[in-house]
């Protein structure tokens, strides 16, 4: 599955869904179930979406849609939510805080909420070369060259 996410074309949809923790086999496996069916019948207004998704680390679902045939509409999308929805009720996984903030660092990927995130600048667990991930990329092309960037080219700049 995880190459499958690379193979859509740079102008697909995309969303990135981080979790509090690593998944732990059976939670991949039940992921991997309810989201291989979830975007094999994925349709707007009747009409089937090209979908995939990817899990990556371990620590996140990537979700894509190719909107040259037919557009993601709002009920759709809503219908993605509610499956990453059950899938948290499933697993007791947190998979829509956006309070979190996620870098890669010796290998593992370590998460810090935003007020927590000074301080690990200051005690040097977070410097200028840990690579940190942009959830909040919404295209393929973007996730396949830029979700993953040292801290010192992004936002976290700031603490530094």
């Amino acid at each position: 599955m995880e190459t499958a996410i690379h193979e859509m074309p740079d102008h697909a949809r995309v969303w990135v869904y981080q979790a509090n923790q690593r998944f732990t086999a059976d939670q991949k496996a039940l992921i991997n179930e309810q989201l291989s069916a979830f975007t094999g019948q994925w349709a707007a207004h009747g009409q089937q979406l090209v979908a995939t998704f990817s899990i990556v680390h371990d620590q996140f679902i990537v979700l894509a849609v190719d909107e040259s045939m037919h557009q993601a509409s709002g009920c759709s999308i809503d219908a993605s939510v509610n499956v990453i929805r059950q899938i948290e009720q499933q697993t007791g996984l947190s998979l829509l805080d956006r309070t979190q903030v996620a870098f890669l660092a010796d290998g593992e990927v370590k998460t810090y909420a935003f007020n927590q995130l000074k301080q690990a600048v200051l005690s040097g667990e977070v410097k200028p070369d840990t690579q940190v991930f942009d959830n909040t990329l919404t295209n393929a092309g973007e996730w396949k060259t830029r979700w993953v960037q040292p801290a010192g080219d992004t936002w976290v700049s700031r603490y530094f």
